[in-house]
């Protein structure tokens, strides 16, 4: 993450934004901005004030950014297929995605260059765990 971070950086293509509540960090996104596209790239929520919006703010501020840059697309990185759609552990993450209108529009799906033995570890783990969650 710090390498692909800093290839970022360098040309000022990637921003982290944070959203504070009585100074407490309550939400985080990083933003990849790239051709006139910004990328929702990882962000992470915290519960402890469940009444306050902070992630709908931190985005609309992302929003506001975004159109600041020029960027005509804000992509919020992926959400889950319909089917199974309640009972998936991502249900919430996209409803609030699917909060802020937009259409869905799928792209190849990502893929893996493995590089070491290591990775084929992962990947017999990833596939273990997603087989026990019932995916």
């Amino acid at each position: 993450m710090k390498n692909e971070f800093s290839a970022f950086l360098a040309d000022g293509q990637i921003l982290v934004f944070l959203a504070e509540y009585q100074g407490e960090c309550l939400a985080s996104a990083i933003i990849i901005f790239w051709q006139g596209m910004a990328f929702y790239h990882q962000g992470a929520s915290s519960q402890k004030y469940p009444k306050i919006p902070a992630s709908h703010l931190l985005q609309w501020e992302v929003i506001k950014e975004a159109k600041k840059r020029g960027c005509k697309i804000y992509n919020f990185w992926g959400i889950i297929p319909i089917e199974n759609f309640k009972k998936h552990p991502w249900y919430g993450l996209t409803l609030f995605k699917m909060g802020f209108g937009g259409y869905k529009k799928e792209y190849v799906k990502t893929q893996d260059l493995p590089l070491s033995i290591r990775y084929w570890l992962t990947f017999a783990f990833e596939k273990l765990r997603k087989k026990k969650r019932g995916f």
